[in-house]
């Protein structure tokens, strides 16, 4: 949606309420004249029974007002109506002095017989111009030059559907199914930590023969107490007891090794992980970002979790591989060499081990991708909620959210429930297996002993060291959960990593002009969001611009207006035909320096920028000058500050090419002025695209092109379109609609 449609669905919300007090902060900024003289209406009639506080730079939309009362330097100077400000020619007087100067150069000579209650109520000179660009273009593109501050948000459910089946009428895609990753391809990815890796499986490779070794001194400790002579019992005892204390010492040495290294590797590979899957979501094309599987909260959920949880199948579990593998070998290496019957009969028992351990990890893996979709939503819906606070405050849906969370959550409970009965029955079976092992096993060796001379010692060897490493396996196959959360992790990792968009950020092929002068064309450009592929954009748009001259587009909300810088950004490339001012939570200075990564820029060249952008004088006012941090998205400033400190980054820059989706939307009248005079220099010289629903700040380009349905319907200078007398001559006149 457009900035102007969103806002009327905001202000829809607000309405359907009924509200008792109705707030209006710039309610009617980012709508062009038709709809925001038919919005302004509507606010008229509810006025009526209403308490209504108005925000606005633009004034004749608050002209009407019971009182309006005027700031300066955050303090009331003045209130009184309309006509009592006017008369104390005071701060109220000033401000629409400016706004009517503006209006009539525009139109002094072109609508002498519009009346002054429909110049009021159409005209196109937008003082609030705040948010307008924030919201003219798509959440989407928050890049642009002109996105400072948060757009209406649209995803609070309304007052009987649950915030689900909100969403389920989006028609929001499923999550794509993934085959869990092989285990090899997670091991070659993990190839810059195996020399950790492998100090780690030698430290577990000792540590998986401690277990067998101490079986088979356990039952050398118990067949010393049939030896008849004392003094040699104690002797033998005492020699066993010394390999104990030494087996102790050894293993406290390898098993801080194993632990070290391999949590060492694990934490790099989550590091690296990280770092390339933040890479990868960056380099991903911006239609990509539309899909709503790939939501921000979607994907810090992914980067937060999912790169911890593959260390499930490279970290501490190779170790737990390497020591089950080495303990089962050493403890059958031993059993076979004391009684290979014996041995057998035991090993008889280990398939159905292995039965219960392949079924639990069968069964987990699915519970796994299961567990993902649902914690990516319950990440999804708190980024919306907490980023969008105020909204949810505003209109009171705290409740909705929490009850949302709460469902959301409730998937991941019933599937650790199911996970808790698979997990606990698998266990039970294996114990059950390793007590009737137990008992086969001592009765078989009983059978042996008596039968055919097998010394008793002999059996408790046995027995004890392959049960013991059966302990082991079972261990290991309590990490069975971690293992399937991992490789399903991984899988959707490498499927991130591997996606190859069609607009590819780090590609450095392709067509580079080395003396490019700024001549654009667009030749039949027809356009569909992949998202909304049902909805056609642009319908054969076609217009050329020379270097150095200024284009201008006008239209109604959603005629395409932003859609054709956005090409011309390349965020997405037309189905047919050729052709931000977010701030970040650093100082003034390092915000400016943003807008040209190529080279370092010198403290001139910001303050040279800053100057021409009206914003020097403010920024020396502040006690850290241009070290002030401007907080998170700029939080520290207003929107006119922080607007201005966005045409400062694009000045700096000095491009070829200069574009402006209302960049002067969030500023006030006088500061409007200002830096127009700035950028009006900042053109010269420039090829120059402009979008702007205030015709004055337009009426000087050298082409204005008249947009509707995604296509050109008129184009000239401004003079040739009034002589023409057609749509871009009933816009300026009366705010008729585009057709």
């Amino acid at each position: 949606m457009s900035g102007g449609q969103k806002q009327r669905v905001a202000i829809a919300r607000a309405l359907i309420r009924n509200p008792k007090i109705l707030l209006l902060d710039m309610a009617t900024s980012a709508l062009d004249n038709e709809s925001e003289a038919m919005v302004q209406e509507v606010l008229s009639k509810t006025q009526h029974g209403h308490t209504i506080i108005s925000v606005a730079h633009r004034l004749s939309t608050v002209r009407a007002a019971d009182t309006i009362i005027g700031f300066e330097h955050g303090t009331a100077v003045e209130r009184g109506t309309h006509e009592e400000l006017l008369e104390r020619k005071g701060v109220y007087f000033t401000l629409v002095t400016l706004q009517s100067q503006g209006n009539q150069a525009l139109n002094e000579e072109d609508i002498k017989d519009a009346t002054e209650d429909d110049m009021l109520a159409r005209t196109f000179s937008r003082g609030s111009y705040q948010d307008s660009l924030r919201a003219s273009i798509r959440q989407r593109s928050k890049s642009q030059l002109s996105y400072l501050v948060h757009e209406p948000p649209l995803a609070v459910v309304d007052h009987k559907s649950t915030y689900e089946e909100d969403r389920k009428d989006k028609d929001i895609p499923v999550q794509e199914e993934v085959e869990p990753a092989p285990v090899r391809r997670i091991l070659k990815f993990s190839a810059p930590e195996w020399p950790y890796m492998l100090v780690g499986s030698v430290g577990a490779a000792v540590n998986g023969t401690v277990t067998p070794l101490y079986a088979f001194l356990f039952s050398q400790i118990l067949g010393t107490f049939s030896i008849p002579d004392k003094e040699e019992q104690r002797s033998q005892i005492n020699g066993v007891c010394l390999l104990f204390v030494a087996m102790g010492c050894v293993s406290l040495f390898t098993q801080f090794l194993q632990g070290y290294a391999f949590a060492k590797s694990g934490e790099l590979l989550t590091k690296r992980l990280r770092k390339f899957g933040f890479r990868a979501m960056l380099g991903q094309d911006i239609a990509w970002f539309d899909d709503l599987r790939n939501s921000p909260g979607a994907l810090t959920t992914r980067l937060a979790t999912d790169a911890s949880q593959v260390q499930g199948a490279a970290g501490s579990q190779i170790g737990m591989i390497v020591n089950s593998f080495t303990n089962v070998t050493v403890a059958m290496i031993i059993a076979f060499s004391f009684s290979w019957k014996l041995s057998l009969v035991i090993l008889c028992f280990f398939p159905f081990l292995a039965l219960s351990g392949a079924t639990q990890t069968r069964m987990l893996t699915g519970f796994a991708s299961r567990d993902k979709q649902a914690l990516e939503m319950v990440g999804q819906i708190t980024n919306e909620a907490l980023s969008n606070i105020r909204t949810v405050a505003g209109i009171g849906k705290e409740r909705r959210f929490i009850e949302a969370l709460e469902t959301e959550l409730e998937k991941p409970f019933k599937t650790a429930i199911q996970k808790a009965n698979i997990y606990g029955f698998c266990f039970a079976f294996a114990q059950c297996i390793m007590f009737i092992a137990n008992s086969a096993s001592y009765r078989y060796g009983g059978y042996l002993i008596s039968n055919e001379g097998l010394h008793f010692s002999y059996v408790f060897r046995v027995i004890s060291a392959v049960v013991l490493s059966a302990t082991a396996l079972g261990r290991a196959f309590s990490y069975t959960p971690s293992y399937a959360k991992a490789k399903i992790s991984a899988a959707r990792f490498f499927q991130l990593l591997d996606r190859q968009p069609p607009i590819s950020v780090y590609n450095t092929a392709g067509e580079k002009w080395d003396n490019f002068q700024g001549k654009i064309d667009f030749v039949d450009c027809k356009f569909t969001y992949p998202s909304r592929p049902d909805s056609q954009v642009l319908n054969g748009l076609s217009v050329s611009i020379s270097p150095g001259q200024t284009l201008a587009f006008v239209g109604s909300s959603g005629c395409g207006k932003s859609t054709s810088i956005q090409l011309l950004e390349r965020f997405y490339d037309p189905d047919q035909g050729k052709v931000e001012p977010v701030l970040f939570a650093c100082s003034i200075m390092d915000n400016i320096k943003y807008g040209d990564n190529t080279k370092e820029i010198p403290m001139e060249r910001v303050i040279a920028a800053a100057k021409q952008a009206q914003l020097h004088d403010f920024v020396m006012s502040l006690p850290e000058k241009y070290e002030t941090n401007v907080g998170s998205q700029g939080s520290q400033l207003s929107r006119g500050e922080k607007q201005r400190i966005a045409i400062a980054r694009a000045i700096v820059r000095d491009p070829k090419i200069l574009l402006l989706d209302e960049a002067t939307s969030a500023l006030d009248t006088e500061s409007e002025k200002t830096v127009q005079v700035a950028l009006d220099k900042a053109r010269e010289g420039r090829t120059c695209i402009v979008i702007a629903h205030r015709l004055s700040t337009i009426q000087n380009a050298d082409i204005i092109a008249v947009m509707a349905q995604g296509v050109v319907i008129e184009k000239g200078t401004h003079e040739e379109l009034m002589a023409q007398k057609g749509a871009y001559y009933k816009l300026v006149t009366t705010g008729s609609p585009i057709s």
